[in-house]
């Protein structure tokens, strides 16, 4: 039986900051895993639990190819804590990483896919079929447990993918902001002038072309999502967009080979994100990714159709080809043959 929730305007622009704060953390590696004390600061750069449900390991992991990373992030808002309300994951990706270690294929699920979610023994919630992101509020016992939301979140997306991850990530609103501040903003393109129709951004005005943006600017742009003619599908592009030209100022503006601009980076990051390190040193990891650049992280779009009964719904085809090539690390070979599944472009032609 389907269980219905109350309809939520939810920020799914948080996607990017789970992907800016890992790549940057790692990324810095390349300039800095030499030094045992900015290692040091690479281990505590994020805060870290049990998001994956397995105990996180305690003992040591030498970082071997590929790796599976659950990236999420909630509409959590601070007044949440007074009044008890429980989030959404509202961002859901996954993140697969080559067994060469120089190439990911960022792959997103779509908030409103219709899956079965587990029954969750700690809260009582789940065995039910409803939109996915539902599946993290169903395993939290009060407004403090996101790890266990994470857990159950973990638990559903493996069952939907067969994909076995090795670490997760969370993400926080506020974080990502910093990230992008400390950057000094970014640049972005769009394809047409358009006027926001986003609710809590009506009337704002985007020109056609390439421009420099700040922080709160670039998240408006980022938030769109009625002026696409592809709704979601076209704000997951202009994300993507977004989480690359981060990513390329955070490599290309003396960010690296500077201990102070590196070291607010690093706390903005940390404030960021909580993740599941099962194990992994983050600066072995860094160390191990130096050759992730924004041009080898490949993002794509999971295949769906609409549910007929007009409840903005969506359902997973039986083609779950992408998924076993994501796992069996054959994700190239296959895109080459099915390349529309592949992000493009800004893209914001109605």
């Amino acid at each position: 039986m389907r269980n219905r929730s109350r309809k939520r305007r939810s920020p799914l622009w948080t996607r990017l900051c789970l992907i800016i704060g890992i790549v940057l953390t790692l990324g810095s590696g390349s300039a800095y895993a030499g030094t045992v004390l900015v290692a040091d600061r690479f281990d505590h750069a994020v805060r870290q639990q049990d998001l994956l449900g397995d105990g996180s390991s305690r003992h040591s992991r030498t970082v071997t190819g590929p790796l599976d990373i659950l990236l999420a992030g909630s509409d959590l808002r601070s007044s949440w804590k007074a009044t008890g309300e429980l989030p959404r994951a509202d961002t859901i990706m996954w993140l697969h990483v080559t067994a060469s270690l120089d190439r990911a294929y960022l792959l997103s699920i779509p908030r409103d896919l219709e899956v079965h979610i587990p029954a969750d023994a700690r809260t009582g919630q789940g065995d039910s079929t409803t939109k996915i992101n539902a599946a993290f509020p169903y395993g939290m016992r009060d407004i403090a447990d996101t790890a266990g939301g994470m857990q159950l979140l973990n638990t559903t997306v493996q069952q939907l993918t067969g994909a076995r991850f090795e670490l997760a990530a969370l993400a926080d609103w506020d974080g990502f902001t910093a990230i992008t501040s400390e950057l000094g903003g970014v640049r972005l393109c769009v394809d047409k002038t358009f006027v926001s129709r986003q609710p809590g951004l009506r009337g704002e005005k985007f020109t056609a072309g390439c421009h420099h943006y700040d922080a709160t600017r670039a998240l408006e742009l980022v938030r769109q999502r009625y002026v696409y003619a592809d709704s979601d599908y076209g704000r997951q592009r202009m994300q993507q967009q977004y989480l690359k030209q981060i990513l390329t100022r955070a490599t290309s503006t003396g960010v690296l080979t500077n201990p102070v601009k590196l070291n607010r980076l690093l706390d903005a990051t940390n404030r960021a994100l909580t993740m599941d390190l099962n194990g992994y040193r983050l600066s072995d990891l860094a160390l191990a990714l130096r050759r992730l650049t924004p041009a080898r992280l490949v993002g794509l779009q999971i295949a769906h159709r609409t549910l007929p009964d007009g409840n903005e719904g969506l359902v997973q085809p039986v083609d779950d080809e992408l998924f076993a090539a994501m796992r069996d690390d054959t994700a190239g070979q296959y895109l080459a043959r099915h390349p529309s599944l592949v992000s493009h472009g800004p893209g914001t032609g109605d």
